[in-house]
């Protein structure tokens, strides 16, 4: 039976200051920064943090500016003794240790960097951010704000009133559900919900009336005001949890957003779709289901951050 291919789901991220993360930093040679990593024992490229031990490595004979970052595992594999039978733990000797790892390649470009799992428990965004912070070699505490349609952030800035918000989170692959991080309202509202019912789709839907439902303009004005902060307020959750869990399905918004010519029209909000990402084929034998191939990754990382360079140039100002 012919071996079957794996996708992986590429995400970019801008590495922008913690303190204001809309002010864009001057563009840094990170490779080269965290080069030095190959020369460094273990314990000083070692990250604990919030009860994980996080592990930064690169591999000196790569030329791609990259870096890996791996979890180290908690769980206790089984094994099966295929002359007996017998199930029983993994042992391993008392100097190693199982872990997941995510793989990071820089671009050229506009503090971009792009990242691929190597499966379901490999380090996220939040973890990533932990271990750059950890280390201390950025010069301040940075994070990574996810890339999206440069359009999109615009719409959002420039709305001044929404009619209609809708969010659906939905089951996730792991048993248990990701805690999901909340400053909203909404966000309070749907965590809550997802991890009281982990195994259904939950749709959240919050609409101010329509004219004709006799709402007097002054109360339909002020509902459209407090649904536009709601909203601004809960796509920052939204973009922690899609970096950080694969519980959301939708999240959108109906919004009137102001245009160029001082006009004000209608405007669909998708927090989703307009996030820019890309999903890569990977052939089986190059991942275990918690690591990738380190040239297969770098290989596949480097194909399509050029395949989506101009939108990405765009989305962080660093147009040619």
């Amino acid at each position: 039976m012919a071996a079957q291919n794996r996708d992986r789901v590429v995400h970019f991220y801008e590495i922008v200051h913690d303190q204001d993360s809309h002010a864009r930093m001057p563009h840094r040679d990170w490779g080269e920064l965290y080069r030095p990593l190959a020369q460094m024992p273990l314990e000083d490229r070692t990250v604990i943090s919030e009860g994980e031990t996080l592990i930064g490595a690169v591999e000196p004979a790569q030329t791609a500016p990259h870096l890996m970052i791996a979890r180290l595992r908690q769980d206790r594999p089984q094994q099966v003794d295929f002359d007996d039978g017998s199930f029983g733990y993994l042992q391993l000797a008392a100097n190693k240790g199982l872990v997941d790892v995510t793989t990071l390649y820089f671009l050229p470009f506009g503090n971009v960097v792009a990242t691929m799992a190597g499966g379901l428990s490999a380090p996220r965004a939040r973890a990533l951010q932990r271990w750059f912070n950890g280390m201390g070699l950025t010069g301040g505490k940075v994070r990574l704000r996810p890339v999206v349609n440069a359009r999109s952030r615009e719409k959002l800035e420039q709305a001044q009133t929404v009619d209609q918000v809708t969010i659906t989170l939905q089951p996730e692959p792991s048993d248990s559900p990701s805690s999901l991080r909340r400053t909203a309202n909404l966000g309070e509202v749907a965590s809550r919900l997802h991890e009281a019912y982990p195994d259904m789709d939950i749709t959240l839907t919050l609409a101010v009336p329509k004219k004709r439902r006799g709402l007097s303009a002054l109360r339909r004005s002020r509902g459209q005001r407090q649904l536009l902060d709601a909203t601004r307020a809960l796509a920052r959750d939204l973009d922690d949890w899609l970096d950080n869990s694969d519980a959301v399905a939708q999240g959108r918004a109906d919004a009137h957003v102001l245009q160029w010519n001082q006009q004000i029209e209608d405007e669909k909000i998708d927090f989703v779709s307009e996030r820019i990402t890309a999903k890569c084929v990977l052939p089986s034998t190059s991942t275990d289901g918690h690591t990738i191939d380190l040239h297969v990754a770098l290989t596949q990382l480097e194909q399509v951050a050029l395949d989506h360079q101009r939108t990405l140039r765009a989305a962080v100002g660093a147009d040619l």
